[in-house]
């Protein structure tokens, strides 16, 4: 993986860099509502690279590049929200959060979404940028 990052990237292996969302305070994520906790952190590069996990009995990813792409990778902090109570229903208690819940995500942006890749996921086809946020074990390489 590290020698098609490299070799797309045209740098050497160290010059290379990775980004992935982790779950510092629990092994997985909950399916819950999450709060952004702060601004997202941007992370500036000019070339970028998403290797994704493949379901195979051994390690497998399947890596994407296109250097003519106008992706914006970022860092994001969100937390998990409690689901008991505030549940959107009038005099409901406020939602409670716990740090238990912490997610550092990776998210992307792609601002081209007229891609026929991207065509299918939204109502407005591109007319705004389509942003997503990245799954544990994708990578978002970067130089």
């Amino acid at each position: 993986m590290v020698d098609f990052v490299s070799g797309a990237f045209k740098v050497a292996p160290q010059d290379t860099k990775f980004i992935t969302t982790t779950h510092p305070t629990m092994s997985t994520s909950s399916l819950k509502n999450y709060k952004v906790l702060e601004s997202p952190k941007e992370i500036k590069s000019s070339r970028k690279a998403a290797c994704h996990p493949m379901l195979y009995p051994y390690a497998v990813f399947f890596c994407q590049y296109d250097e003519e792409l106008s992706e914006r990778v970022f860092k994001v902090s969100i937390v998990g929200e409690d689901t008991k109570g505030g549940c959107g229903a009038l005099n409901a208690p406020p939602i409670q959060t716990h740090p238990k819940d912490n997610i550092n995500a990776a998210a992307v942006c792609h601002m081209d979404s007229a891609r026929a890749a991207l065509l299918n996921l939204m109502d407005k086809q591109g007319k705004s940028p389509m942003c997503h946020f990245c799954s544990a074990g994708d990578l978002i390489w970067f130089q």
